[in-house]
């Protein structure tokens, strides 16, 4: 009698504890569709920050279009992790949403060894980039995606312990094998940023070059950039002063005066487009005065710096310093 006294007592407590058990796996899926709202509701937001940052920031389709394709690439694997999750098709894609957060978190801020690509300091480039609300928003979104992450751990191990299985083998084991795939393709696209990047690079190289060679003549001497007696009046030469990163215009004016100025913008080192009647930037718009390289219309809040010229008694034109500041290398 009492023998089946405590075996009844002891179905009771199974069945107890697995009605327990169900209701903790039930609330633990519950909070996990939850928490994938939340990850894929703040991945579509990223992707939206990223889509408005290539549709406003000329920049970056003029100044570094290896990065503009870096961006297509993150707010694209954004959507569809964002769709995935906010659907709740599959527990299996949060692991690899965590590590796709963590890689973009760390190539956005990745971005800022590249400055010196672009004539900017690693100082400045970041005051700028962390100016960008939709730059910054990138960022907020994926480190929310980290927090919640952590929080949504101990619901996954709930499902796991219920089920007495290992954290890989919950169905986990195919999701390696997607994570090892979706880091492959992640590894390809950077790859491919990479040689877009060098590319850009030999390509801008190439152009300089190019540039130094068609505004020198042989019968210059060396450091030459021109010949005064062989200027027309208002028609622009170019040259590169003090490196061959740094692009200037030499115009000779009406009364015979020279003037020579930074075709870098002094917002963001974007080159400059010359005319008579004004210095452009294509970039964000800055609008610069063609006869000193003040300001006309911002975001460029520094006039442009001058070149000061030396000239011989034959005539020849050698830059000798440059005057006033920039957010631009120089060297």
């Amino acid at each position: 009698m009492k023998k089946a006294k405590d075996q009844l007592g002891t179905a009771s407590s199974k069945r107890e504890q697995q009605q327990k058990a169900y209701l903790l796996k039930i609330e633990a899926n519950k909070k996990l569709d939850l928490f994938q709202r939340y990850i894929g509701s703040a991945l579509i937001a990223s992707a939206v920050f990223g889509i408005y940052l290539l549709a406003t920031d000329k920049s970056l389709w003029l100044l570094a279009v290896s990065h503009a394709y870096g961006l297509i690439a993150i707010s694209a694997i954004d959507i569809v992790l964002g769709a995935t999750n906010l659907l709740s098709l599959t527990r299996k894609i949060i692991l690899p949403t965590y590590g796709w957060a963590a890689l973009t978190i760390l190539l956005q801020l990745g971005d800022l060894v590249t400055a010196p690509q672009y004539n900017m300091t690693v100082q400045y480039f970041a005051t700028y980039l962390f100016s960008l609300w939709a730059f910054d928003g990138i960022l907020v979104m994926q480190v929310a995606i980290m927090v919640v992450g952590l929080s949504a751990r101990r619901y996954q191990k709930i499902l796991v312990r219920k089920k007495q299985l290992t954290y890989f083998d919950m169905g986990f084991k195919k999701s390696r094998r997607d994570f090892l795939q979706i880091s492959g393709a992640i590894g390809i696209l950077i790859g491919l940023g990479g040689v877009l990047a060098a590319s850009e690079a030999f390509s801008n190289g190439r152009q300089s070059n190019n540039t130094n060679t068609a505004t020198q003549t042989s019968s210059l001497p060396g450091g030459a950039i021109a010949n005064i007696n062989d200027l027309q009046v208002d028609s622009p030469i170019t040259f590169n002063y003090p490196n061959s990163s740094s692009p200037n215009v030499l115009v000779k004016k009406s009364d015979g005066s020279l003037v020579a100025l930074s075709l870098l913008c002094t917002h963001i080192c974007c080159e400059l487009n010359y005319s008579s009647s004004d210095i452009y930037c294509p970039c964000h718009g800055s609008i610069f005065d063609p006869t000193n390289g003040s300001v006309i219309r911002g975001p460029a809040a520094v006039a442009l710096p001058s070149i000061k010229l030396n000239v011989d008694s034959s005539g020849n034109i050698f830059p000798v310093s440059v005057n006033g500041s920039s957010p631009c290398i120089s060297g």
